[in-house]
């Protein structure tokens, strides 16, 4: 996908509030894993508050109708984006999500499922492998045990953050629930 940049303004001289909050989101993308495109869209209907249609989009933003329909799809696709549909009209709108915490919450399930699971399954895939396979050497059996102890140690970790990302991302309130665990702002809900 090709990320545009439309909207930098080092100096934030000629931006308004919503362009200087979109552009630092689009910086943030590589973070989440995602297109700086995917971020300034979902940015713009965050911030703005507002249902927009895609033609909306690419007009404020400065991107073609492909990358706006790829990037509307993702965002879909990553439930932080919601199509609206307006009685009269065969466009389709968009919204984002309003409460913050149900953002976050979305994009680390989506990035666990993305990153963390596919990893686990492969550390599966090799503790399964090497059950299978016998050496006869004992520098090799040796070897093995080494990398099937740290394998399981891998394994092991990973499970518990999966469940600890299970317990305490698995909604909106959850994450808010676990920063107030930490004594963060949210401590006082």
């Amino acid at each position: 996908m090709n990320d545009h940049r439309p909207l930098s303004y080092p100096d934030h001289s000629e931006a308004s509030v919503e362009d200087i909050f979109i552009a630092r989101w689009g910086d943030m993308a590589a973070a989440w894993g995602i297109s700086r495109t995917m971020a300034e869209v979902q940015a713009l209907l965050y911030i703005t508050g507002a249902t927009l249609s895609a033609d909306d989009i690419m007009a404020r933003l400065g991107i073609s109708r492909g990358s706006a329909s790829m990037t509307l799809r993702s965002l879909v696709d990553w439930e932080l984006v919601r199509r609206v549909h307006k009685r009269g009209d065969r466009r389709d709108y968009f919204e984002s999500l309003s409460d913050v915490w149900e953002i976050f919450s979305r994009i680390a399930r989506q990035r666990k499922r993305r990153e963390i699971d596919p990893i686990v399954q492969s550390l599966l895939d090799c503790q399964s492998r090497l059950e299978g396979e016998e050496s006869s050497e004992p520098g090799e059996r040796e070897q093995r045990e080494i990398c099937r102890e740290r394998l399981g140690q891998m394994l092991s970790f990973l499970q518990t953050m999966e469940a600890l990302a299970h317990r305490f991302v698995a909604t909106e309130d959850d994450l808010a629930r676990a920063v107030g665990l930490l004594g963060g702002p949210e401590s006082e809900w």
